[in-house]
């Protein structure tokens, strides 16, 4: 809560109608347990400016404050003990009565004292006790409006944070922009977020805001190690009020990155099925004091990014299995003709040949009738492999059909092209197809060359197929 003029009018209106020496309203910290002064009207020199100190050395505001209940002094004509007074910073000699009342339930303490009598007459004492009832109701108010504030905010944040979810199909446009988010939300020095490989023990920095050295973009670091590594082994949120500058182990990259250490940090595991897939890191200059509110939102912005991680993993996966044939792990008719479009766009945007080229096992009907279902899918996986291990996985390669297999190369001739598909069907005749000799199958196969073939997709299918319907292999005839 910030000072408003309000409240300073208050302790102004108090102090000049008793003619006291000095009011003071003294605001309690329950984060951190302490008090300062929050305003005050003094005649004197020798308050402290900006008091503040912790609850234990805080002496009569924190006797009031533990006890609830009221402190007066003067009426016997004793003379006050100026150590129960810490904010008179050199002591302050003729002090006669003072006053001190809780201000609301544990709020802060409203002080008053006087040189001019020995304490407070019952109706002065009583007009203390009603502006006391009126900063209360003052601090309440404000402290309304500022978490009206902070939910007005958090509703923001998670409002463009639903936005970048909606939007982003791009897993890293869709960090990137939470992570500026989420820093701007907490005005911290620097923010990340670190993917988790649990294959290979290490996060990698795939997103970042604010002042990140450069040499760390993009960089890995162990799972074991630093502050990412004990978020990853206990999945839970880690807090650190103060980094310590001369630990081995509060660190995000190394020991001796340039990072301020002087301030605090907070971790957010983003956990999917048990497992930590993901940590916001946010990094502070100096000490910083998280509010409940502000804590909340950034576990529901990391459980929102969770999800978004599932989402965007199922899509790839869903991707894959509509253009992958699930029995070889080979491209399918769809998928093929995708990668084919795509590459003889470049063919042509490049001015290179282009080979198209199919061999087909048949009659497969045989295969179906003599192999049990099992037996079939053994074969066109150990069918493809061999053709992997013949080309390798450099090559594009798709199966459209249980027994025809396609195949792009670049920049190569028909001669070449030919080479490698009779290198091919006697590999798959030795080791493949030698074991089924009396089913009598035969691989036929043929090609057809960009640009002289055909210079569209459909041209190059349909040259293909007719040389294919027209090839007769006998020699590959099992």
């Amino acid at each position: 809560m910030t000072q408003t003029t309000s409240f300073q009018q208050i302790i102004n209106l108090l102090s000049n109608t008793l003619e006291a020496y000095t009011s003071a309203f003294f605001l309690k910290d329950a984060q951190s347990k302490t008090v300062h002064a929050f305003c005050y009207h003094t005649l004197g020199k020798y308050f402290e400016k900006g008091f503040s100190c912790s609850l234990s050395e805080a002496g009569l505001i924190e006797r009031v404050l533990a006890k609830r209940e009221t402190i007066r002094v003067g009426k016997l004509g004793h003379y006050v003990d100026m150590n129960e007074l810490p904010f008179y910073k050199k002591g302050e000699n003729g002090i006669k009565g003072l006053f001190a009342i809780p201000v609301g339930r544990d709020l802060g303490v409203l002080y008053v004292d006087t040189k001019r009598s020995w304490g407070f007459a019952e109706k002065e004492q009583k007009l203390v006790m009603e502006f006391g009832q009126i900063l209360e109701t003052l601090v309440k108010s404000e402290r309304a409006i500022e978490r009206e504030k902070m939910y007005a905010r958090m509703l923001r944040l998670w409002h463009n944070v639903e936005e970048q979810a909606e939007l982003s199909e791009d897993p890293e446009r869709y960090f990137q922009g939470v992570v500026i988010l989420c820093h701007k939300f907490v005005k911290a020095h620097s923010s990340y977020l670190f993917l988790v490989d649990h294959e290979r023990n290490v996060a990698r920095l795939f997103a970042c805001a604010g002042k990140v050295p450069e040499e760390f973009q993009g960089s890995e670091v162990s799972a074991f190690d630093g502050v990412i590594g004990w978020i990853i082994t206990n999945r839970k949120t880690l807090k650190i009020r103060r980094l310590e500058t001369k630990s081995k182990k509060q660190f995000l990259f190394n020991p001796h990155e340039p990072l301020p250490h002087t301030g605090s940090f907070l971790g957010v595991p983003l956990v999917i099925g048990g497992d930590v897939e993901a940590i916001f890191g946010l990094l502070w200059n100096n000490e910083h004091r998280w509010d409940r509110d502000e804590l909340y939102i950034l576990s529901v912005v990391a459980k929102r990014s969770a999800t978004v991680i599932e989402k965007l993993s199922m899509q790839r996966q869903l991707a894959i299995s509509e253009t992958i044939d699930r029995v070889t792990g080979l491209y399918n008719e769809y998928g093929f003709d995708q990668v084919f479009r795509k590459k003889l766009a470049l063919a042509r945007e490049k001015s290179i040949p282009m080979v198209l080229s199919v061999i087909q096992i048949s009659p497969w009907m045989l295969v179906k009738a003599n192999l049990r279902t099992r037996e079939e899918k053994d074969l066109r996986e150990q069918i493809a492999q061999t053709i992997i291990s013949t080309f390798g996985k450099k090559t594009t390669i798709g199966s459209p059909a249980e027994n025809r297999y396609v195949f792009l190369w670049f920049d190569h001739t028909l001669g070449e092209a030919e080479k490698k598909l009779t290198r091919l069907k006697a590999r798959l005749m030795h080791e493949c197809l030698r074991q089924l000799g009396d089913l009598n199958l035969q691989i036929k196969s043929s090609l057809a060359l960009f640009p002289s073939d055909g210079k569209t997709v459909s041209d190059l299918w349909n040259t293909l197929y007719i040389r294919l319907l027209a090839t007769k292999h006998k020699n590959y005839s099992s």
